[in-house]
């Protein structure tokens, strides 16, 4: 069983350093390594079709934007849930020494709009927040589009079942086994061991 985990996490980084082409020169979060949660067995047997492997794949701030994981108390909302509010840092130093970017705090908006692609605040945030919604739809569309670039889609057919707050999928091959994993986005915590669920 241990092999075979392995496997689903190297297919999946796989599939995580496809998707990271797409936004490398975008705002949009950073894609990390995705992180073994373990098996769950869906039916009485341990066959491949009845197992469903769990990954967290931590998020990472784009340049010039921070994450402020927030718990809500018990009353506001239950202790397991994640809001993860943005912030936009001071790029002044990188524009002048790079300029690769111009800084979202000082520049008008309608030139940043005219010469760069929208901060993260513009595309997948409600408010100052992550939407979690929003940034599964994303990651969903991100990861169907990486898995055409792969060889194993010539093998296998993947397919992205419906979800909010997950990356659902079911891959198949020729012989019609199925695979299926979730992968749960989250965020680490400064520079610890700890990551926590944004669903």
């Amino acid at each position: 069983m241990a092999d075979e985990c392995k496997v689903v996490e190297e297919l999946v980084d796989e599939l995580l350093g496809a998707c990271q082409g797409f936004s490398r020169n975008t705002f949009k979060p950073w894609l990390q390594p995705a992180i073994g949660m373990g098996c769950l067995y869906k039916g009485r047997s341990a066959w491949e079709d009845n197992i469903l492997y769990h990954l967290l794949v931590s998020l990472k701030p784009p340049p010039r934007h921070a994450f402020h994981p927030e718990l809500g108390t018990a009353v506001e909302m239950p202790a397991r849930n994640l809001s993860l509010r943005m912030e936009l840092e001071c790029s002044c130093v990188r524009e002048r020494l790079v300029g690769d970017m111009l800084c979202f705090l000082y520049h008008p908006k309608d030139e940043l709009r005219r010469k760069q692609e929208p901060s993260l605040l513009h595309t997948l945030c409600t408010g100052s927040y992550l939407n979690v919604e929003e940034t599964t739809h994303w990651f969903q569309t991100s990861v169907k589009a990486a898995w055409e670039l792969l060889l194993q889609s010539h093998h296998c057919r993947m397919t992205v079942l419906p979800s909010r707050c997950f990356c659902r999928l079911r891959l198949t091959n020729a012989s019609k086994s199925t695979l299926s994993i979730e992968m749960i986005l989250g965020v680490q915590l400064d520079d610890s061991e700890t990551f926590l669920s944004i669903e």
